[in-house]
């Protein structure tokens, strides 16, 4: 069973979003025929329409996936996240907040890639 952050969590840019964002395309990949992401299983809304387009479902394509692919995030604070979509496993965010995580529903779960 997938976990995504808790609604309060998801709106963090820097702290939630970047790490989340690149954790999803280290745990599900990228769709190789558009390099799309299954963001909307993690995002329920206001997935920023500057950066992303749906293509259908749960998918989501960068508009500029360079600028998307070069995203400065560590890789600890991905495999963090990583493991917190696995397990639920709660994260401490630089500023002290802890990311508290909840079951994505299984209707939303079954549409998700199996992991990689």
């Amino acid at each position: 069973m997938p976990f995504r952050p808790n609604p309060e969590f998801r709106r963090y840019i820097n702290g939630v979003v970047l790490p989340l964002t690149a954790a999803i395309a280290r745990v599900y990949g990228i769709r190789e025929s558009d390099g799309a992401y299954p963001l909307g299983a993690f995002y329920t809304d206001n997935i920023d329409s500057r950066v992303w387009r749906s293509v259908g479902g749960i998918w989501y394509q960068p508009i500029n996936a360079e600028k998307v692919a070069n995203r400065r995030v560590s890789q600890e604070r991905i495999a963090q996240f990583a493991e917190g979509i696995m397990s639920g496993r709660e994260i401490t965010l630089n500023n002290g907040s802890v990311v508290i995580w909840e079951s994505i529903p299984d209707a939303v779960a079954q549409l998700l890639p199996a992991p990689q």
